[in-house]
């Protein structure tokens, strides 16, 4: 199951029947097929590509995984920067210190 604004990287381009399919690695290592379809359905495609994985040649499914593991597509999933808000509570309940 992917998580809804996943990122991932599109490995491979495959035959499909008569027309391609793609395989796409998931940021947390998860991968997947997906049919013309599937990705109009499914998938926002981006178009944005990752210089630092962009020359990477597709062998095979278990190279690959092994490659994710040892960190290679690591550049395409950098920690993503949130916002985090620090706020002192509201309904703070407060505390007597002891004379």
């Amino acid at each position: 199951m992917r998580d809804t604004g996943e990122r991932g990287v599109c490995g491979e381009e495959y035959p499909f029947g008569h027309r391609p399919g793609w395989r796409i690695l998931f940021e947390p290592g998860r991968d997947d097929g997906f049919s013309p379809d599937e990705v109009e359905l499914i998938l926002e495609v981006t178009g944005e590509i990752c210089p630092d994985v962009a020359d990477y040649e597709f062998k095979s499914v278990l190279r690959w995984m092994s490659d994710f593991h040892r960190g290679r597509f690591a550049p395409a999933f950098p920690p993503e920067q949130r916002a985090t808000v620090h706020e002192p509570a509201t309904n703070s309940i407060p505390v007597e210190t002891p004379p």
